[in-house]
């Protein structure tokens, strides 16, 4: 992927909507909203355009690799928690009582 391109390209396409919305408001934010490689681009926007920095960005799920690669100790903490909670044994089931009372 060429990012910068794709970045441009966002921009260019972005604009008219956006000059047509603060015709009512010229105060209204501008978010940026993006998921996996849509949040990635939304980050460098910013970067690569100083002039078009949103009033902020919602990213989602910022890359993309599965989360066994994209977060530290996934397999070793995140998947025998998870299995703890969302299990159909009765210590799982204790478990969630406890956290949700």
């Amino acid at each position: 992927f060429n990012y910068v391109e794709l970045c441009a390209g966002i921009v260019a396409r972005s604009e008219p909507a956006i000059i047509e919305a603060r015709e009512g408001d010229a105060d209204i934010p501008v978010i940026g909203v993006g998921h996996s490689c849509g949040a990635l681009l939304h980050t460098l926007i910013p970067s690569l355009f100083p002039e078009h920095t949103p009033a902020a960005n919602v990213l989602i799920s910022y890359n993309n690799k599965p989360a066994a690669e994209s977060i530290p100790s996934f397999e070793e903490m995140v998947v025998p928690v998870s299995n703890a909670l969302l299990g159909s044994s009765d210590a799982a089931t204790q478990l969630r009582d406890t956290l949700t009372s």
